[in-house]
């Protein structure tokens, strides 16, 4: 099973993931499974989640086909690699979780559809929670807002989710998401 978790910054994906983790020993983050332009943060080193690439690499890669998605978001490019995801296909032991774009999402489920079951949640909160949570992990008050203004256009794929959660209650969210999974692979 692939758990692609999107939702506007500051709603807690990564957070989420690494915590869902914990719960769930035979859940793993897809590590490397981005390519971006954008610069390192301190929290990266800890998922391992992202390949970071000079914006003329990104757009070699674009014209090799090494991407199932790619977007520009916040002035960066994000691209979905196809080779992290055959491993994804291939084990049948394991689920992977990792944090998609909600264009991203829409891709993922034409490429993965009929190869690995999928399930999609979109987390959320309120602005004013959202814009703290950002300041607190180090944004300026611009980078914040910027950020945020993409809210309104990823609160409008929210239909396109399994599972949509108003992330305010890491606890609360976290037993949700694990009862929709169990629920899902028909454990309850």
């Amino acid at each position: 099973m692939f758990i692609a978790i999107s939702g506007i910054s500051g709603s807690g994906k990564n957070t989420v993931m690494h915590h869902l983790t914990k719960m769930r020993s035979n859940l793993k983050i897809l590590e490397r499974s981005t390519a971006t332009t954008r610069e390192r943060r301190e929290s990266d080193e800890t998922y391992q989640t992202y390949i970071y690439m000079s914006e003329e690499e990104f757009k070699k890669g674009i014209d090799k086909g090494i991407f199932i998605e790619y977007e520009n978001v916040h002035g960066f490019y994000y691209g979905t690699l196809k080779e992290a995801f055959r491993k994804v296909i291939e084990d049948k032991e394991n689920d992977y979780a990792r944090d998609i774009d909600v264009k991203g999402v829409i891709n993922l489920k034409k490429y993965l559809t009929g190869k690995v079951d999928m399930v999609t949640i979109f987390l959320d909160a309120p602005d004013e929670e959202l814009k703290s949570r950002l300041l607190k992990r180090g944004e300026s008050k611009e980078r914040a807002e910027a950020r945020l203004s993409r809210g309104k256009l990823e609160r409008s794929y929210k239909d396109n989710y399994d599972l949509v959660i108003e992330n305010i209650d890491l606890n609360s969210t976290l037993q949700i998401i694990n009862d929709f999974i169990d629920k899902r692979r028909g454990i309850k």
